[in-house]
């Protein structure tokens, strides 16, 4: 059956073919406001030089109108080799949480309840942190705000450390929480760094090798969180090792800053003043009106992702005690059985974004990894197959889970300029989504007599099975407003995007609808709320 019935663009269309209901704001040749989201265009040819331009402006190929320039590939792979550790400590640390369960109860005597506040506290001042320092990011820029990140995810890091000195659950919640106020504001930094060295090349491909590389650190922290809990008898060790990478990630970090600085001018990410000029911020002082100038079809995107990530979370953060509790499993054997579903992303997961980038077709996996989980939940706690057949299956749903979703941004949202605040709201979403279901479902388990899992799979299955239909919504929804750009490879995606701003074709899906971002903006605003108070509340142990 052909995919593109009943869909008004056809992906394989000239880029200048519009639909009829898309309005075409030209008259004449672009004279007017310079172009927020250029591509990969070919800036190589000579330019003038001018009395006042530095050595490295007068050599670089960068266009005088404030389009891309072409950054050499040993500069993007330098880039690539200091950002892609800038999260490794906190993914670390978050990562050890799952094979801990069961020592955490019983070295500190918490709740199931309770357990879901620790496995989700670095998630609470994500809930709104995102929002702010994405901004900031826009402004300031994303190495500024990275260094900030990675002295609250160390300084926490240190405190949920010597919680396991003096058992004490409060100061490793604590702890953890203060390292939320950078362990996601740095993953947005890590994407919208990304976006600034390959954009219009191999975007998705980069994102796919940073899942793949947080892939690499699950299956290391999953399958060493028991034994380094057995070091010497004393299972502080498994928090005091992620702390020490922390320190590790700092001075990548600060490397980088450092490298940014001694490349050629026009190859930077754009910083302080410079970007607010370039990027049309030259007049705006750093505010949450910001928000208002995001698309609707990226909060639609947002809104309806409702409880999405979290049930995989959730299913993720009880992998371990699940296989224990159904099958009789041993903590240690859980722990490496656990670990093995991030092995097959690790390999997948870039040549997932490897064909996002050359082929397109993002919206199906969206369906198709709904799917699979479903299938996933329902073996691991109500059949008793090997625990490593539903294990290894859920690695498949794992590899097109996360890149799907951070693929599509940059697209959806269609400004460079924007991409810290959009990445912001999506992990505010994210963030939120987590908290209210980490905790709801350890209560539903608490509530249960025998401590089964069987209300809280029934709850995450429904959520997926909402998943299902979305794929095929979100298509048809990119096909009427977007011209099919999520189906379209990288390139030709961003010369729809810059052929649209050069005609000024406006496409609906990347107008501001104020009735859209007032609706998604109170359902977060809700959901944030509800998070903080169930977190509050379960945390107290009340």
């Amino acid at each position: 059956m052909d995919r593109t019935q009943g869909l008004d663009v056809d992906p394989e269309a000239s880029l200048t073919d519009v639909p009829s209901d898309f309005e075409d704001k030209s008259t004449s040749d672009s004279t007017g406001e310079k172009n927020p989201h250029p591509g990969d265009t070919d800036a190589t040819a000579a330019l003038p030089t001018l009395p006042h331009q530095s050595k490295d402006e007068q050599q670089s190929p960068v266009s005088r109108s404030g389009n891309d320039v072409d950054i050499p590939l040993r500069y993007r792979i330098l880039a690539f080799s200091m950002i892609l550790f800038f999260a490794t400590g906190s993914s670390f640390m978050q990562a050890v949480a799952s094979p801990l369960k069961s020592t955490f109860k019983k070295q500190l005597g918490i709740t199931n309840a309770q357990y879901g506040t620790i496995s989700s506290a670095s998630s609470l001042v994500n809930t709104i942190l995102p929002i702010i320092g994405g901004i900031g990011m826009d402004y300031w820029g994303a190495t500024y705000a990275a260094i900030i990140s990675s002295v609250f995810i160390l300084v926490g890091a240190i405190i949920a450390a010597i919680s396991a000195n003096v058992s004490s659950y409060g100061m490793l919640v604590s702890g953890l929480i203060l390292m939320g106020f950078g362990s996601t504001v740095i993953e947005s930094t890590q994407s919208k760094l990304y976006a600034h060295w390959f954009k219009g090349s191999s975007l998705a491909f980069v994102f796919a090798l940073d899942i793949a590389w947080s892939r690499v650190t699950s299956v290391f922290s999953k399958a060493s969180a028991i034994p380094m809990s057995e070091i010497n008898g004393w299972w502080g060790w498994a928090l005091w090792i992620p702390t020490i990478v922390c320190g590790f990630n700092m001075a990548f970090v600060l490397i980088y800053w450092w490298y940014e600085r001694v490349v050629p001018k026009a190859y930077r990410p754009l910083l302080g003043k410079d970007a607010r000029v370039q990027e049309g911020w030259d007049r705006r002082k750093f505010s949450l009106t910001t928000l208002w100038r995001l698309p609707k079809l990226f909060w639609i995107f947002c809104g309806t992702q409702m409880f999405q990530n979290a049930a995989v979370g959730v299913y993720s953060s009880n992998l371990a005690d699940i296989q224990t509790y159904t099958r009789g499993t041993s903590t240690l054997a859980a722990g490496y059985n656990t670990s093995l579903q991030g092995v097959i992303p690790i390999v997948l997961t870039p040549v997932t974004g490897l064909f996002f980038d050359r082929v397109g077709w993002r919206m199906p996996f969206v369906s198709w990894t709904a799917m699979l989980y479903i299938i996933v939940f329902s073996l691991i706690n109500f059949t008793t197959v090997h625990p490593l057949a539903p294990i290894l299956l859920s690695s498949f749903a794992l590899t097109t889970n996360a890149i799907v979703f951070i693929a599509c941004i940059p697209i959806l949202v269609g400004n460079d300029a924007l991409l810290g605040t959009a990445f912001g709201v999506w992990k505010a979403f994210a963030n939120a989504n987590s908290i209210v279901l980490d905790v709801a479902s350890g209560a539903i388990q608490d509530q249960t007599s025998n401590g089964s899992y069987d209300n809280v799979m029934y709850l995450i299955i429904a959520i997926k099975c909402l998943q299902i239909c979305l794929g095929p919504i979100y298509d048809y929804l990119d096909g009427r407003w977007l011209g099919h750009s999520l189906r379209l490879p990288e390139k030709k995606r961003v010369a729809l995007r810059e052929d649209a701003l050069e005609k000024e074709v406006d496409y609906p899906g990347w107008r501001v609808d104020k009735r859209v971002t007032y609706t998604v903006g109170i359902q977060l605003s809700g959901l944030i709320i509800v998070a903080w108070v169930v977190y509050i509340v379960y945390s107290l142990g009340t």
